[in-house]
């Protein structure tokens, strides 16, 4: 389901499940912050768990479309804010369709909008906070690329512009003593 770089990862699950459970927490908050702090609409809510789970398949769809499971985002935080901006926007006008057509799914208007500003926050925070996470705590390990030509410059820009941040390139090595301190 969440294939970056054209291979399945471990990375876009963990995000799947962290993203699913703060949309859950969102709303809950939502509802909670909605209803001042009382607890008797988990009670009185008719098909509670149906209508969390299509927010978070719909939310989970537009984040996916968005890219927003690809590492490269994490690099650029405007970028990134801006694509969950409109995964949020396109999931609201999503749902809002939803809730036409299958009134009984609704969310109130007071939640979903409280909701709404949650999870943009929640999700945001969670993407932030995991980036620098890796950067901080993750050992990265070094590389050193054989060659100096088209190939080893391909590779360098692989690494560099693809977000592999486990990875440090380290120095190329080459049979010409010519190209000893030369940038690459």
């Amino acid at each position: 389901m969440f294939k970056i770089n054209g291979f399945r990862s471990s990375t876009g699950w963990l995000f799947g499940f962290m993203d699913s459970f703060l949309i859950l927490t969102g709303m809950f908050l939502g509802s909670y912050f909605r209803f001042s702090g009382n607890m008797g609409f988990l009670y009185s809510e008719n098909h509670l768990a149906l209508r969390a789970m299509a927010v978070v398949l719909v939310f989970q769809v537009c984040f996916y479309y968005f890219e927003l499971y690809d590492s490269k985002i994490f690099k650029e935080r405007k970028k990134m804010g801006i694509l969950l901006l409109g995964a949020l926007v396109a999931s609201s006008v999503i749902l809002a369709v939803i809730y036409y057509m299958i009134p009984f799914l609704a969310v109130g208007r007071g939640i979903f909008a409280i909701s709404l500003f949650l999870i943009l926050i929640f999700t945001f925070s969670w993407r932030v906070f995991y980036s620098h996470a890796l950067k901080a705590w993750a050992s990265k390990e070094k590389i050193l690329i054989i060659g100096t030509g088209e190939l080893a410059k391909k590779v360098k820009s692989e690494i560099l512009d693809n977000g592999y941040e486990g990875f440090e390139i380290v120095g190329f090595i080459d049979e010409n003593r010519d190209k000893i301190g030369r940038r690459i």
